[in-house]
Protein backbone atom coordinates (compact mmCIF):
# COMPACT_ATOMS: atom_id res chain seq x y z
CA UNK A 1 0.00 0.00 0.00
CA UNK A 2 1.38 3.49 -0.76
CA UNK A 3 2.39 5.60 2.27
CA UNK A 4 -0.27 8.44 2.15
CA UNK A 5 0.20 11.10 5.18
CA UNK A 6 0.43 9.88 8.52
CA UNK A 7 -0.89 6.42 7.01
CA UNK A 8 -4.52 7.94 6.31
CA UNK A 9 -5.23 4.03 5.12
CA UNK A 10 -4.15 2.50 8.22
CA UNK A 11 -6.51 5.30 9.63
CA UNK A 12 -9.76 4.83 7.64
CA UNK A 13 -8.64 0.83 7.96
CA UNK A 14 -9.16 1.14 11.68
CA UNK A 15 -12.26 2.80 11.61
CA UNK A 16 -13.63 0.66 9.36
CA UNK A 17 -13.02 -2.32 11.26
CA UNK A 18 -14.60 -0.24 14.31
CA UNK A 19 -17.38 0.56 11.97
CA UNK A 20 -18.32 -3.59 11.24
CA UNK A 21 -17.48 -4.44 14.60
CA UNK A 22 -14.57 -6.88 15.86
CA UNK A 23 -13.28 -9.21 12.73
CA UNK A 24 -12.79 -12.53 14.44
CA UNK A 25 -10.79 -13.20 11.67
CA UNK A 26 -8.51 -11.70 9.21
CA UNK A 27 -9.32 -12.64 6.23
CA UNK A 28 -11.47 -9.86 5.21
CA UNK A 29 -8.60 -7.60 6.21
CA UNK A 30 -7.09 -7.48 2.66
CA UNK A 31 -9.93 -7.08 1.07
CA UNK A 32 -11.04 -4.30 2.99
CA UNK A 33 -7.42 -2.38 2.56
CA UNK A 34 -8.39 -2.65 -1.45
CA UNK A 35 -11.35 -1.31 -1.46
CA UNK A 36 -10.11 1.52 1.18
CA UNK A 37 -7.38 2.05 -1.89
CA UNK A 38 -9.91 2.20 -4.56
CA UNK A 39 -11.88 4.73 -2.70
CA UNK A 40 -8.59 6.80 -2.30
CA UNK A 41 -8.22 6.69 -5.33
CA UNK A 42 -11.36 7.83 -7.07
CA UNK A 43 -11.61 10.44 -4.52
CA UNK A 44 -8.06 11.78 -4.90
CA UNK A 45 -9.28 12.04 -8.95
CA UNK A 46 -12.50 13.41 -8.29
CA UNK A 47 -10.89 15.99 -5.84
CA UNK A 48 -7.92 17.14 -7.77
CA UNK A 49 -5.92 16.12 -4.90
CA UNK A 50 -2.78 13.50 -4.61
CA UNK A 51 -3.70 10.28 -3.84
CA UNK A 52 -0.32 10.29 -1.88
CA UNK A 53 -1.18 13.17 0.63
CA UNK A 54 -4.81 13.20 0.84
CA UNK A 55 -6.38 15.43 3.31
CA UNK A 56 -8.29 14.38 6.41
CA UNK A 57 -11.08 16.23 5.29
CA UNK A 58 -11.68 13.55 2.92
CA UNK A 59 -11.30 10.26 5.28
CA UNK A 60 -15.23 10.39 6.28
CA UNK A 61 -16.26 9.74 2.39
CA UNK A 62 -13.58 6.77 1.97
CA UNK A 63 -14.29 5.49 4.91
CA UNK A 64 -18.27 5.21 3.81
CA UNK A 65 -17.21 4.32 0.16
CA UNK A 66 -15.59 1.24 2.07
CA UNK A 67 -17.47 0.01 4.12
CA UNK A 68 -20.57 0.42 1.25
CA UNK A 69 -18.71 -1.28 -1.25
CA UNK A 70 -17.31 -4.17 1.73
CA UNK A 71 -21.14 -4.47 2.07
CA UNK A 72 -21.97 -4.89 -1.52
CA UNK A 73 -18.87 -7.55 -1.87
CA UNK A 74 -20.46 -10.23 -3.97
CA UNK A 75 -22.57 -8.30 -5.54
CA UNK A 76 -20.27 -6.46 -7.59
CA UNK A 77 -21.51 -5.24 -11.42
CA UNK A 78 -25.22 -5.31 -10.01
CA UNK A 79 -27.52 -2.53 -8.86
CA UNK A 80 -29.96 -4.59 -6.84
CA UNK A 81 -30.17 -7.88 -4.73
CA UNK A 82 -32.73 -9.22 -2.69
CA UNK A 83 -32.68 -11.81 -0.39
CA UNK A 84 -36.15 -12.84 2.13
CA UNK A 85 -37.73 -9.99 1.22
CA UNK A 86 -35.46 -7.70 1.81
CA UNK A 87 -33.78 -5.48 -0.91
CA UNK A 88 -30.43 -3.82 -1.65
CA UNK A 89 -29.99 -1.01 -4.19
CA UNK A 90 -26.55 0.57 -4.97
CA UNK A 91 -25.46 3.01 -7.30
CA UNK A 92 -23.49 2.14 -10.66
CA UNK A 93 -21.35 5.31 -9.78
CA UNK A 94 -19.91 4.35 -6.30
CA UNK A 95 -19.08 8.32 -5.86
CA UNK A 96 -22.74 9.07 -6.48
CA UNK A 97 -23.95 8.99 -2.73
CA UNK A 98 -21.02 11.36 -1.58
CA UNK A 99 -21.38 14.02 -4.63
CA UNK A 100 -22.80 16.73 -2.30
CA UNK A 101 -20.18 16.20 -0.01
CA UNK A 102 -17.21 15.88 -2.60
CA UNK A 103 -18.60 19.47 -4.70
CA UNK A 104 -18.55 21.13 -1.07
CA UNK A 105 -15.19 20.31 -0.48
CA UNK A 106 -14.31 21.00 -4.23
CA UNK A 107 -16.03 24.63 -3.37
CA UNK A 108 -14.19 25.13 -0.68
CA UNK A 109 -11.00 24.31 -1.92
CA UNK A 110 -11.70 26.86 -5.03
CA UNK A 111 -12.81 29.48 -2.54
CA UNK A 112 -9.30 29.29 -0.87
CA UNK A 113 -7.93 30.07 -3.63
CA UNK A 114 -9.54 32.86 -4.40
CA UNK A 115 -9.04 34.84 -0.96
CA UNK A 116 -9.17 38.80 -1.17
CA UNK A 117 -11.55 38.83 -4.32
CA UNK A 118 -15.08 40.23 -4.62
CA UNK A 119 -17.95 39.70 -6.93
CA UNK A 120 -21.28 41.73 -6.82
CA UNK A 121 -23.80 40.42 -8.71
CA UNK A 122 -25.98 43.82 -8.93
Amino acid sequence: MAQIKHDVQADILDDVVTALGSLDDLEHVPTLKLYIKLACKSVALYTGEDYNNLPDALTGIITEMALAKFAKRGNEGKTEASEEGLTDQWSEDDLAPYMSQLNAYRDNKAQSGRKGWVMSLD
